[in-house]
């Protein structure tokens, strides 16, 4: 009978330190992150109940904001930087980067916070400052027109993005409602062209072949170069210029200015994969760069090994190239800092919600494209693109101004792709810009005007 009376007990001793062990596992060790698992009612409410902070623009004009529990957008051209904020369909953009922020999770003492739970007072957010202009953004979306797309405009003092227009867009605040039809839509308006749209980048990419050619000691700008009948064949692929250059021989800066498919092949094949591909890393590209709004990885090759003629189409911008405005605003800022890489970011000061500052994005670096020397002779390239070359409708009077046109291949049947990359002013850079027009066709006559308006008016508001 005592056996039996021990086994009992052995019994429930046993399930007790088995019940203990489990309640100290999910009360202790689990708890806190169940405590805060999205799909925990309490979470829910309590977010229901916190008065979510306002994410405003550079200047302080509020672009997402709270009224009666519903989070609304007062520039939905900017609703890409911004994001969505859902209780059905989620968080994107800033709202899901800067949640803890914006729910006062994060920028309250802990104190503070402990008082407010237990009181049962309802949280309040903080306020994310962004580098953006709603002003620059709204003459962006004007210049663009009704056309698909992006434009990116940088500070290349700082690597601050004053412009992220992305087409077409909607309006955050009726998300709930229209959200069949936006994740249906064909157009994908819930799709941030600017950090996750890739396109093929066109002649555009011709700036990371002449920089790597430059910096390698390759080819000077005034090299001779030839090309007297616009076309070339490499292993038997036939390359053809989009306009044949009106002399047979001239210099490699106006090989740029001409846009010559001819030169660049055969300077990519000079290059070789390798010092191609190194250059090319650079920059950034070939993988995701780091930006607080969700981007896409870009690529320069998905084939190999990598063919002559895959090179040498990679090197005047087509072949398996996909990149990003993103990506390519980057270069041409690249460029503007003398080789240095600036490190992008739309988020400027971080304030809790007693207006404290959380965190104030620092001006970085991504390291070193190319020598200073290298730069220069780009600038020099460049403006002579706008002066002499494709790029003559993105001149400013007045300002001097370099950039690069790019007409890509697109999808078949579909009209290409037009784009352009330009600073100003050339001699004392300060901006940096790309744009995509999705099916525009020729880039000098599509993408090129709009990048104007919108340097123009960024040379005439930004101090």
């Amino acid at each position: 009978m005592e056996r039996e009376i021990q086994r009992v007990g052995a019994f429930f001793l046993a399930c007790f330190l088995v019940l203990s062990l489990a309640a100290g596992y999910w009360q202790v060790w689990r708890g806190p992150e169940l405590a805060a698992a999205p799909g925990n009612p309490r979470v829910a409410e309590a977010e229901r109940r916190a008065e979510r902070g306002q994410i405003v623009d550079r200047t302080g004009k509020v672009l997402a904001r709270s009224v009666d529990g519903v989070r609304t957008g007062t520039v939905p051209a900017l609703v890409h930087v911004t994001g969505y904020f859902s209780y059905r369909y989620g968080k994107t953009g800033l709202e899901r980067a800067y949640d803890d922020v914006l729910t006062g999770r994060e920028g309250v003492p802990p104190l503070a916070d402990l008082l407010r739970d237990v009181s049962g007072v309802p949280r309040r957010g903080g306020t994310v400052q962004t580098t953006v202009d709603a002003d620059l953004q709204t003459a962006a979306d004007q210049a663009l027109g009704d056309a698909r797309g992006a434009v990116v405009l940088l500070d290349v003092r700082t690597g601050a993005v004053l412009v992220a227009l992305s087409k077409p867009y909607f309006d955050p605040g009726q998300v709930d409602g229209q959200w069949p039809s936006l994740s249906t839509d064909e157009a994908r308006p819930l799709y941030n062209r600017v950090s996750q749209g890739l396109y093929v980048p066109g002649s555009t990419f011709k700036l990371v072949t002449a920089a790597a050619a430059l910096d390698a000691g390759l080819i000077q700008p005034s090299s001779q170069v030839s090309d007297p009948t616009g076309e070339t064949t490499v292993d038997g692929f036939r390359i053809t210029d989009a306009e044949r250059p009106p002399r047979p021989t001239f210099d490699f800066a106006h090989a740029l200015a001409w846009s010559s498919n001819v030169v660049f092949s055969q300077v990519g094949l000079q290059l070789g994969e390798a010092r191609l591909t190194d250059y090319a890393g650079r920059f950034g590209m070939g993988r995701q760069l780091p930006f607080e709004l969700e981007t896409s990885p870009t690529s320069l090759y998905r084939s190999t090994p990598v063919s002559r003629v895959l090179l040498a189409s990679t090197a005047f911008g087509q072949g398996e190239l996909l990149m990003s405005p993103l990506q390519m605003a980057l270069v041409a800022a690249t460029i503007a800092r003398d080789g240095d890489v600036p490190r992008p970011h739309v988020v400027g000061v971080v304030k809790g919600p007693t207006g404290v500052v959380v965190s104030q994005e620092p001006v970085g670096s991504l390291g070193r494209a190319m020598s200073a020397r290298t730069a220069g002779q780009l600038r020099d390239m460049m403006g002579l693109v706008v002066e002499e070359g494709e790029g003559q409708a993105a001149a400013i009077p007045g300002v001097r101004v370099g950039g690069k046109t790019g007409t890509a291949q697109s999808v078949p049947g579909m009209p290409d792709h037009s784009w352009f990359v330009g600073i100003a002013p050339l001699d004392h850079p300060r901006f940096a810009v790309a744009v995509i027009k999705e099916y525009g066709g020729w880039g000098s006559e599509q993408a090129a005007p709009v990048a104007r308006a919108v340097l123009q008016r960024a040379l005439a508001t930004v101090p």
